[in-house]
């Protein structure tokens, strides 16, 4: 189970919607209601999170690997423009439709029969990751394990049973495909919000658990750092030992106020301009496992023993340190996912002008898009630096391969350290 000192969900309130148990268990098996009140009809469901940074480790923390190698993960929740970028909400209506909203800009999308919701294992179909969370929750009396064997031929039917219509929204501001945990931590924020909906007690390991589930239901396959990254708050390092059923331990790692403020004041958030799909890159890492060669085993090792590295330097405070492991960890994600400095393309030429500056870098999650991470040497003013690498890389032609538009999307972020994690409250608009 994750090992933390504050195992329930915060709903702002003396929460009656938690129960410990072990997450593996709970998957397999109904959590006792203890007395837990169903929100009325009508009343939002909020949720809140932050995204997350890994700093080493990460790919080990993927199934399979997770269990036959063992894994081990250090990563840090974090704010983005001093918000947490990812949130849900959703309420049970008096219309017995199925609303579900994911864009900002079009107008949500109404389901009326059970078949619109059964082509979650898809993932480039819209709001598939609404459908697989809505499923794999069972607050609609279809689960993974009870796909087609329901008591009801209609959706309304359902509905009807189950306490109503349901009206889902998330957001995200943060681009698709960004490296920083968006579908995954998402997912566990939407099955936080379903839980709670439903009056069914839920820990913080639940949710990681069921978020697994429901990557596996959408055919991405994936791990658990991102979610462990959203849920809990601040840094910490999670780490799975060999064999089944996965079981995953957690340790937020306590760190001074003052490493806290260094690191808001060095890291760098930089937008590389291509998004990726996280699936593509774990199918490559997954063949190169599978086939066992030695130099694929070893990469294996060098990540889970350099996030124990990891975790040490932090515990030191040694921004060097963490800025070394980060550059590391870089070239192994690039060589596990055979992806090199020209993908994206603007990545080669930016590491160029920032290598002065920074202690270390690497593209947040799998790598091949989204994000740049990087840390700034001490005594640097952040926008110092970004003043002279824009200068530096408009006088080498920057220009003509970006837009002014495109290169203000690369500079507009600022990445600051999560206190609060996943939140839920319930009540308001």
């Amino acid at each position: 189970m994750l090992s933390t000192e504050t195992d329930h969900v915060d709903t702002g309130q003396d929460c009656p919607y938690s129960a410990s148990m072990p997450a593996h268990d709970s998957l397999k098996q109904p959590l006792p209601s203890q007395g837990s009140v169903v929100v009325p009809q009508g009343t939002f469901v909020h949720a809140s999170a932050p995204a997350r940074i890994d700093l080493a480790g990460g790919w080990t923390d993927t199934i399979p690997i997770a269990h036959e190698h063992g894994g081990k993960v250090v990563n840090v929740a974090v704010r983005v423009n001093n918000r947490a970028p990812y949130t849900v909400k959703a309420r049970r209506t008096e219309a017995l439709i199925l609303s579900l909203s994911y864009k900002p800009n079009e107008p949500p999308k109404h389901y009326h029969s059970l078949e619109q919701i059964r082509d979650h294992a898809d993932p480039l179909v819209p709001c598939a990751l609404l459908k697989a969370c809505i499923v794999a929750s069972g607050i609609l009396g279809i689960t993974p394990r009870r796909h087609d064997d329901v008591p009801y031929k209609t959706l309304a039917e359902v509905l009807k049973h189950s306490g109503g219509g349901l009206e889902l929204t998330i957001r995200s501001s943060l681009p698709l495909g960004s490296g920083m945990g968006t579908s995954s931590i998402l997912a566990a924020a939407i099955l936080a919000v379903l839980k709670t909906l439903m009056g069914e007690p839920y820990t913080k390991d639940d949710l990681v658990y069921q978020t697994l589930e429901v990557e596996q239901m959408m055919n991405t396959g994936g791990g658990w750092q991102d979610q462990v990254g959203g849920i809990l708050p601040g840094f910490k390092v999670s780490t799975c030992e060999l064999g089944l059923p996965i079981q995953i331990n957690t340790r937020q790692i306590d760190l001074p106020g003052e490493f806290i403020d260094s690191f808001n004041a060095r890291v760098l958030l930089i937008f590389t301009g291509q998004t990726r799909l996280a699936k593509n890159l774990l199918q490559t890492v997954l063949m190169n496992w599978a086939g066992q060669e030695p130099v694929v085993v070893e990469t294996m090792d060098r990540l889970v023993k350099d996030a124990t590295e990891c975790e040490y330097v932090l515990s030191k405070g040694d921004m060097a340190g963490i800025g070394a492991i980060l550059s590391k960890y870089f070239t192994d994600k690039r060589f596990l996912s055979s992806t090199t400095l020209s993908n994206p393309p603007v990545l080669a030429r930016l590491l160029t002008h920032l290598d002065p500056y920074i202690e270390g870098a690497s593209l947040a999650g799998a790598g091949g898009g989204g994000f740049l991470v990087a840390l700034l040497k001490s005594n640097l003013s952040r926008e110092d630096v970004v003043s002279k690498v824009r200068i530096a890389m408009a006088s080498d032609g920057m220009e003509q391969d970006n837009s002014e538009a495109e290169e203000d999307l690369m500079w507009a972020w600022q990445a600051t350290v999560d206190m609060e994690g996943l939140v839920i409250q319930i009540g308001g608009q």
